[in-house]
């Protein structure tokens, strides 16, 4: 089977950092693939925060994860200090990948890297909308830019 391949935005526009904590870690004494899924969706939901939104309502609007892949690359454990760095990319008509790459800080190795796809949702009349251009002005994108 390939490997998943993932890679990194033109740029970053948030970062947190995070450290692993004793109920993150598997059998293995590493961080566990849940736990990493956990905080993932933490540096979603922070860098939407950062934007003033929720998953909720961005411009009026729900996102709704559709997809999520991991390229594992090293091993972390109790106590490492991860930075979380957040960007977005593959911009399509009804949303866009948010692209985060994990490092432990003290090794300045990089964890993983990930993507979490997301489109856009009217909830009122459940269906998938288009990406509101207000947040395509904000992120610095043009409408033509988008596929």
């Amino acid at each position: 089977m390939p490997r998943v391949k993932v890679t990194s935005p033109d740029q970053f526009l948030f970062s947190m950092e995070r450290k692993v904590g004793i109920s993150d870690v598997n059998y293995a004494k590493h961080l566990d693939s849940v736990a990493m899924v956990q905080i993932l969706h933490e540096a979603r939901l922070q860098f939407l925060a950062s934007l003033g939104f929720t998953e909720a309502n961005v411009f009026g609007y729900g996102i709704v994860v559709t997809d999520l892949a991991i390229d594992y690359r090293s091993e972390s454990f109790t106590g490492d200090r991860l930075l979380i760095d957040v960007g977005v990319d593959d911009f399509n008509r009804y949303g866009f990948d948010i692209a985060l790459q994990v490092t432990n800080s003290a090794l300045e190795t990089v964890v993983c890297q990930a993507k979490i796809g997301v489109v856009f949702f009217d909830f009122d009349k459940h269906q998938i909308t288009a990406v509101p251009p207000a947040l395509l002005e904000l992120l610095g994108r043009r409408e033509e830019q988008v596929a």
